[in-house]
């Protein structure tokens, strides 16, 4: 499957978010990926945003549990992720620090990066 992962890097360091992205290409979630960094400004404060894009074999679950991790180690509440599987059929979800008790949005495509 094909992942796009944004991640904001506002409360985030890039360097540490992308030793966890090659952290994670080591322990066989994926061979291959892409970033890009973009300045982008969410609620009306600046957030430069790596937009990962990546391809998997690994299923979904790992994958949300990998997210749920990163979520925690780069301190954020949530991370975007939209996948395309093998039909082109294309999914998003907002993942969210295990831990947050506060309100949960839904993913919403006209906020998400690509």
């Amino acid at each position: 499957m094909k992942y796009t992962i944004n991640i904001g890097l506002r409360d985030n360091n890039y360097s540490k978010t992308v030793e966890l992205i090659n952290n994670a290409r080591q322990g066989g979630y994926f061979e291959e990926y892409h970033i890009r960094e973009l300045n982008v400004v969410y609620n009306g404060v600046p957030e430069p945003t790596i937009v990962l894009t990546l391809e998997t074999k690994a299923d979904i679950v790992s994958m949300t549990e990998l997210v749920k991790r990163w979520c925690t180690q780069m301190n954020q509440i949530c991370i975007a992720i939209q996948l395309k599987d093998n039909d082109n059929n294309t999914f998003g979800a907002l993942i969210y620090e295990p831990n947050f008790k506060g309100e949960q949005s839904s993913f919403n495509s006209k906020y998400f990066l690509k």
